[in-house]
């Protein structure tokens, strides 16, 4: 299908010079400005996209995105000039013109003139992050790193400059449901979590460890062919399986120093736990590696702010003497498993879903409709119906940075050192958001007293949850006693949000029984009798029942029968017989 404008056309008040290439939903072109200037230009077929896959159903994300982008000046990504719209035919277009940049794409600079040292391809990847860093800074993800989406130019003292010039990926934080169009992305250059349609800052840094190694080896990291392959998901297994092979760090023609090998075996770890925790702390390492010199005599740095901030909570919590100790704090990212860990409770997730994660992994949609911001949710019911489970699964389907604490073995906020301690908690948590902080078991932390009015603990702990949503932290605390909370916390702009957390449902008490009984000898189970027989257990209950039919057999010398497990079920009762909401209703 041939393009829409030719040489000499008009878009807007610019004059066509050239056809670049065309898109799944644009085209590109280079144009003359009446300044008689060269610019680049974008034309969206808006008849063709989504309303869903607009900004406010109105606007091309990639514009926004870009005039966002260009509202402070960075030499490494493509920047703003102008847009406009207008009516061809029966269609209707947008357009984005931006700033035309001299020079050549990077996979044409490889295929033309070959591969890059280990210094040049250092100076070009630290240009790049320098741009990503930026994008991230304003919440903003690319999710398309690739060598033919950067353009190399050479400066006349002989340094390289390489700018971002295609934005038509860029999103905020995305699960599950990209906003875009993810069939042309490469392939090779996708960090593995965004074939579950994941897109975090680590995602960003796995394309350019991939970029990196591009630079230097002339193909992407685990690169096979793909010819074979008739849609998307024959690609993604193909990728999947040549990524279970050890990543090639040397070749005839190249020899990494070790340091090299390091930065891209971490920059492309498979497990997004283990790479570079940003662009930020990728960049610091390759700087360190290209100019050692600069890092001579000083002190070994800290990886990051955050990681200073916890150091300071060890020490404030080893020195903290009449207050318990916290063994570990780990603070996790989420994988994107979520929910999945958690069998049945349907109605409980699609309520937290719809309530909580969807504005937040949603914020244009939360701006466009007003939606209140979250600060904090409570998870309660009664002890082993898996509230802890829920939490983590939680913060797991959010995709965000993650830490959960047991209130019971941190101590509580009447005690010396505590509020300190979380006041350190609660520093870290915002350097590293958005984050879910999870607090299990709360009424330890913050019992009510009892008296009337509150106290000046309660009002301390106030301060810090309160507005903690403006810092990017999402508090999720669970309770088997939410009568024992002290109820001053449990107020809008503090705790929100509460949920009941029934007995484990009918899948759930499949799901339980099969997990129990999967590595042990047994004969053929109906695990839909034994959870109709169980109504009303918690996973604690069901973790007895099976336990007993264990021993029975094992003293019997037989695999586990259904018959022993329906025995034991017949004459045991459920920890807590009632179904109702306990403790209150807020």
């Amino acid at each position: 299908m041939s393009e829409l404008f030719k040489k000499g056309d008009k878009i807007g008040k610019y004059i066509v010079n050239s056809f670049i290439k065309k898109g799944a939903t644009a085209e590109s072109y280079t144009v003359y400005g009446s300044d008689d200037r060269l610019y680049f230009c974008k034309v969206f077929n808006i008849s063709d996209i989504k309303s869903s896959m607009l900004f406010e159903g109105k606007e091309v994300f990639e514009i926004v995105f870009c005039k966002e982008l260009s509202t402070e000046r960075n030499d490494n990504i493509i920047h703003y000039i102008d847009n406009g719209g207008f009516r061809k035919g029966d269609k209707d277009y947008h357009y984005l013109v931006t700033e035309y940049y001299q020079g050549e794409l990077l996979n044409e600079s490889v295929e033309k003139d070959g591969v890059f040292d280990v210094e040049d391809a250092t100076q070009i990847t630290l240009c790049v992050l320098s741009g990503l860093k930026y994008m991230h800074s304003k919440a903003l993800l690319h999710n398309d790193i690739t060598p033919s989406n950067i353009m190399l130019k050479e400066l006349e003292d002989g340094m390289l400059q390489p700018t971002i010039i295609d934005l038509g990926h860029v999103s905020y934080m995305v699960m599950g449901r990209p906003n875009f169009f993810v069939g042309d992305l490469a392939p090779f250059f996708r960090a593995p979590e965004t074939y579950r349609g994941i897109y975090t800052p680590k995602s960003d840094v796995f394309s350019v460890g991939a970029l990196l190694y591009f630079l230097i080896f002339g193909k992407a990291p685990w690169e096979t062919d793909l010819s074979a392959c008739g849609d998307m998901t024959a690609v993604r297994d193909k990728v999947k399986e040549a990524r279970k092979t050890p990543l090639v760090l040397e070749s005839e023609n190249v020899e990494l120093p070790d340091f090299m090998k390091e930065i891209l075996k971490k920059a492309l770890s498979l497990n997004s736990i283990h790479r570079f925790s940003s662009a930020d702390a990728f960049f610091e390492k390759l700087l360190e590696k290209l100019a050692p010199e600069d890092n001579e005599n000083t002190e070994e740095p800290v990886k990051d702010e955050s990681d200073r901030v916890l150091n300071n909570l060890e020490q404030a919590l080893n020195n903290a003497s009449s207050a318990p100790q916290v063994k570990q704090i780990h603070f996790k990212k989420g994988s994107g498993n979520g929910f999945d860990q958690v069998a049945g409770r349907d109605e409980l997730k699609e309520q937290l879903r719809k309530e909580v994660i969807f504005a937040m992994q949603h914020p244009e949609k939360a701006q466009q409709y007003q939606l209140p911001k979250i600060n904090g949710i409570l998870l309660y019911g009664p002890p082993g119906c898996g509230k802890s489970l829920v939490m983590e699964s939680f913060a797991e389907e959010l995709g965000f940075n993650y830490a959960l604490l047991k209130a019971a073995d941190f101590g509580n906020v009447y005690q010396p050192g505590v509020l300190d301690n979380l006041q350190h908690i609660f520093d870290a948590a915002s350097i590293k958001a958005p984050f879910v902080l999870g607090i299990d078991e709360i009424e330890y932390l913050i019992p009510a007293t009892g008296v009337d009015g509150v106290t000046k603990e309660s009002v301390a702990m106030l301060s810090l949850m309160n507005g903690c949503a403006d810092r990017g932290i999402l508090l999720v605390a669970t309770s088997n006693q939410p009568d024992q909370v002290d109820p001053f916390l449990l107020r809008p702009g503090c705790i929100d949000r509460v949920f009941f957390v029934s007995q484990p449902d009918f899948e759930a008490r499949k799901d339980i029984f099969r997990k129990h009984l999967s590595n042990r000898p047994c004969d053929e189970i109906d695990y839909d009798e034994l959870a109709k027989l169980s109504d009303d257990f918690v996973a604690g209950d069901i973790t007895e029942t099976v336990n007993e039919a264990a021993m029975t057999a094992a003293y019997m010398d037989v695999p586990i029968s259904q018959k022993i497990l329906v025995d034991v079920l017949k004459y045991k009762n459920p920890t807590y017989s009632t179904k109702t909401k306990i403790g209150f209703n807020k």
